[in-house]
């Protein structure tokens, strides 16, 4: 794939100037269940009314590229702002990217944009470019696991597994249809592993089957594993089940959603600021739905690491 420029197509890494009022949209066409082509040519006629140069990417190591020129280079004119077109995975990139200065906008084009939904952002194209435009910021958090920026989850066991079927078979846009074979196939084969978790509050191992860490309060279909949750309280949120059995899950599925599984003596919750997660035998995480690598994992808050665009949602809060 390759991206289309209205400024510096073909310069190299950390080489070239960003033009004033300059904004990058980093796009994923593959996310999501339809082509947003439409949508993204709507939000450049947007942002051009404006008065914004436009920059379009689509390639990883080009969206990387361009964001490492207004990062490296003292005399180039930041980005006023990048927005991500896509789902998490792609809000992920642009953010392991990005400087932690540059504010960050998204356009949800994914199955189920998380983080867009937490931070009040929707496909009207108008409504986005108006909110680059207005130019206010507000900070929010930020986990690191094994040195990579996640936004919404890292997840360790059977959902992590899922995540990687997926991924292997995946070749295009996807639906929440997509996910029944992976699941399915997951149910079949994978062995649920005991894995040991030690938190800054824990340092004799949390031993459990299944680890969710969360830096959004709202997982995917609007699960509430932990309704403390917050995104800038400098804290993660842990939830660790320890049953390993596929109707375990069945059975934490519904606890979550009738908000009972807090008070079952075989799940652990807390706030941690730091934690590691470790196995004895290969186990897969995954991180804002993309593969991640197989344990052990450290993970870490970044406090205020990320400038979001627009004003301060309540929902970023709770």
């Amino acid at each position: 794939m390759s991206g289309s420029s209205k400024v510096g197509v073909g310069e190299t890494a950390c080489h070239g100037a960003v033009p004033q009022r300059a904004v990058l949209i980093a796009e994923n066409p593959r996310a999501g269940a339809v082509d947003g082509g439409v949508l993204l040519a709507s939000l450049v006629s947007c942002l051009e009314a404006r008065g914004f140069q436009v920059r379009r990417e689509s390639d990883p190591e080009k969206i990387r590229t361009a964001l490492c020129a207004s990062d490296g280079d003292a005399s180039a004119e930041p980005w006023s702002c990048v927005i991500a077109a896509g789902g998490d995975g792609t809000v992920g990139l642009v953010a392991n990217a990005a400087s932690p200065t540059t504010p960050l906008a998204v356009l949800p084009l994914g199955t189920e944009n998380l983080l867009a939904k937490q931070l009040g952002f929707t496909r009207d194209p108008e409504q986005l470019a108006e909110r680059v435009a207005a130019g206010k910021t507000f900070a929010i958090d930020a986990g690191e696991a094994n040195g990579r920026l996640f936004l919404v989850v890292a997840s360790v066991g059977f959902d992590a597994e899922v995540v990687r079927l997926l991924a292997a078979r995946r070749s295009g846009h996807i639906q929440h249809s997509t996910w029944v074979r992976p699941i399915l196939q997951a149910l079949g084969s994978y062995q649920f592993p005991e894995i040991r978790v030690t938190t800054d509050a824990h340092p004799r191992p949390i031993r459990s089957r299944w680890a969710f860490v969360f830096n959004l309060p709202r997982y995917a279909l609007g699960l509430q594993f932990v309704r403390e949750g917050d995104m800038a309280d400098g804290r993660l949120d842990l939830c660790c089940f320890r049953g390993g059995r596929w109707y375990n899950g069945l059975r934490y599925l519904a606890g979550v959603v009738a908000g009972w599984h807090r008070s079952w003596r075989d799940i652990h919750v807390e706030q941690p600021r730091w934690l590691r997660i470790e196995a004895d035998e290969p186990v897969p995480y995954q991180l804002d739905g993309d593969p991640g690598g197989e344990l052990p994992l450290e993970i870490r808050v970044l406090p205020r690491r990320l400038r979001i665009a627009g004003e301060k949602p309540a929902s970023a809060v709770r």
